[in-house]
C-alpha cells in the first residue's frame, strides 16, 4: 500500500492541483521506534497514542503507517514505518532535523509521566532553545568500548588448552608461574592499548559530529536565500534542479538534506569501521604475544626440568661413589712346624 501511493505521489500532486513534477524520493518511508523503560507496562491504548503523538511531532498525522509493538524483550517498544508520502496531496513531509522534533516530544511525554528519565536530554534541548551548539560527547560510546573490552580476548577461553603437551617433560610449577605473568602482562598491555585507542577514538568522533552539525547549519542558512541555493546546486550540477534551487522548492532542498544525511551515514560508518579494525589489530597482536610468552614459559619450564634431573642424577652418582664395601676378616692361628705337631715334644 505504501509503495502503491509513493509511487502515484505524481498524480496525487496533479489531484489537488499541485504540479506533478519534483524530484523523485530516495526512501518514501521512515523507520524509527519507541520504547519504554524496563519499570514501565504500557498497554495497547498508551502505546497507540504515544505513536500518534510522535508522528504529529514528525509532520506526519495522516499519514499511512504500520506499527509493530514487541513485548518479548525488557524494554516494552513499537516499530513504526510511516510512509513519507501525504495519500491526500502527494507531496513528501518534510523531515529535516527530525531527530530534533522527536527529542522534543520525548522529553514532554517523560514531564506528562512525572518523571524524567533521561537528563542529558533536558540539558541538549534546553542549549538548543538557547541558541548554543549541542555536540554529541564522547560519553555517548563508553557502552561500545566496554563491551569491546568483554567481548575480546576471555581469560578462561584464552587460556584454555594451552598447557605443554607433555607434561611430564617440563616442571609445571615453573610454567604456571611463567603463564600467570605472561597473562598479566597481556591484560595490562591490551587495556592500555584499548584505552588509548579509545581515547583517539572519542576525539575523532567528537571532531566528527562537531563537523557534521556545522555541514547542516551551513546547508540550512544556504538553502534560505537564492543565492545560497545557487551555491549549493553548482555542487549537483544539474541544469534540471536549477529553476527550483532559483525558487527554492521544498522537495528539492528536502533532498539536498536527504543527500548530506547519506553522505553523513557513510563517514560515520567509515569512521566505526577504522576504528573496529584497530581494536581486533590490538587483540591480534596481544594474542601473538601471549602466544610467544607461552612457548618461552615451556621453553623455561623444560629447561629446569631438565635441570632438576641432571641434579638428580649427579646426587645418584655421589651417592654411589661415597657407597664402600667392607670385609670381615677372621685371623687364623698358626700352623705348628715340625716336632710340635701333634701336640708333643722331643724326648731325650
Amino acid at each position: 500500500l505504501m509503495a502503491a501511493t509513493a509511487k502515484a505521489a505524481p498524480d496525487l500532486k496533479r489531484l489537488a492541483g499541485g504540479s506533478p513534477g519534483g524530484r523523485k524520493l530516495a526512501k518514501p518511508v521512515l523507520h524509527y521506534s519507541l520504547s519504554w523503560a524496563r519499570d514501565e507496562t504500557p498497554d495497547k491504548g498508551e502505546m497507540n497514542r504515544a505513536v500518534d503523538e510522535s508522528l504529529e511531532a514528525l509532520g506526519l498525522e495522516g499519514h499511512e503507517a504500520l506499527i509493530v509493538a514487541h513485548e518479548d524483550t525488557r524494554h516494552p517498544h513499537v516499530h513504526v514505518i510511516a510512509n513519507r508520502v501525504d495519500p491526500e496531496t502527494g507531496k513528501a513531509a518534510k523531515l529535516g532535523n527530525s531527530k530534533l522534533r522527536l527529542s522534543r516530544w520525548a522529553e514532554g511525554y517523560e514531564r506528562e509521566q512525572g518523571q524524567i528519565r533521561c537528563e542529558r536530554r533536558v540539558e541538549n534541548n534546553e542549549r538548543r532553545r538557547a541558541g548554543q551548539e549541542v555536540v554529541r560527547g564522547p560519553s555517548n560510546r563508553s557502552r561500545h568500548w566496554a563491551r569491546v573490552r568483554r567481548e575480546g580476548m576471555q581469560p578462561e577461553r584464552a587460556r584454555r588448552a594451552r598447557k605443554p603437551r607433555r607434561e611430564d617433560r617440563v616442571d609445571m610449577e615453573a610454567w604456571r608461574h611463567g603463564e600467570a605473568d605472561a597473562w598479566e602482562t597481556v591484560a595490562d598491555g591490551r587495556e592500555y592499548s584499548l584505552q588509548h585507542l579509545e581515547t583517539r577514538a572519542r576525539k575523532e568522533w567528537a571532531e566528527l559530529h562537531k563537523r557534521q552539525e556545522e555541514m547542516r547549519q551551513r546547508l540550512d542558512r544556504e538553502s534560505r536565500t537564492v543565492l545560497g541555493r545557487l551555491r549549493i546546486w553548482r555542487l549537483e550540477r544539474s541544469l534540471r534542479e536549477l529553476a527550483g534551487a532559483i525558487r527554492g522548492r521544498q522537495d528539492l532542498v528536502e533532498g539536498w538534506r536527504e543527500d548530506l544525511d547519506g553522505y553523513h551515514r557513510d563517514e560515520r560508518a567509515e569512521l566505526g569501521k577504522a576504528h573496529g579494525e584497530r581494536a581486533r589489530e590490538i587483540e591480534r597482536g596481544w594474542g601473538k604475544f601471549y602466544r610467544n610468552r607461552l612457548v618461552e614459559a615451556e621453553r623455561r619450564a623444560w629447561s629446569v626440568r631438565e635441570t632438576m634431573r641432571e641434579r638428580e642424577r649427579e646426587q645418584a652418582r655421589e651417592r654411589e661413589r661415597g657407597r664402600t664395601i667392607t670385609r670381615i676378616v677372621v685371623p687364623r692361628p698358626p700352623r705348628p712346624r715340625g716336632p710340635e705337631r701333634g701336640g708333643g715334644g722331643f724326648e731325650r
